[in-house]
């Protein structure tokens, strides 16, 4: 999948390791350098905020670089639709939270007219919903 935001993120490698001093290595590992498969993939990309200040979004614990760029897609693709992308979102968890979202800004009868039918919906067992 061809990045659509290029130049937005970063992938890279990172441990657990840690100095003499009790710090983590972090991506400054030396064992990271020598051709082993020591440490995990991780990304880290810069989102946008209401108030103008940085918003970093960091996820680490990927096996292979492969994973860690389709998760970075995922998180840039939740940016840009404004929609929560990831794999285990359930559609009980994602009415809940529209209606949450919904709830200020439509009447009252407007809102139980939505809420109803959401919450039968998000009521039944997860092999109903795909």
């Amino acid at each position: 999948m061809a990045s659509q935001s290029p130049g937005r993120g970063r992938v890279y490698r990172r441990c657990g390791c840690r100095r003499p001093d009790g710090r983590q290595y972090g991506a400054r590992c030396p064992k990271l350098h020598d051709g082993s498969r020591h440490g995990s993939w991780a990304f880290a990309v810069d989102l946008p905020s209401a108030d103008g200040k940085r918003h970093p979004l960091c996820r680490s614990g990927f096996a292979t670089q492969k994973a860690a760029e389709a998760a970075l897609e995922r998180a840039l693709e939740s940016e840009r639709t404004g929609l929560d992308c990831s794999e285990d979102l359930t559609l009980a968890t994602y009415l809940a939270e529209w209606l949450r979202l919904k709830e200020m800004a439509l009447k009252p009868t407007t809102y139980a007219r939505y809420r109803d039918p959401c919450t039968r919906t998000s009521s039944r067992p997860s092999a109903d919903c795909p």
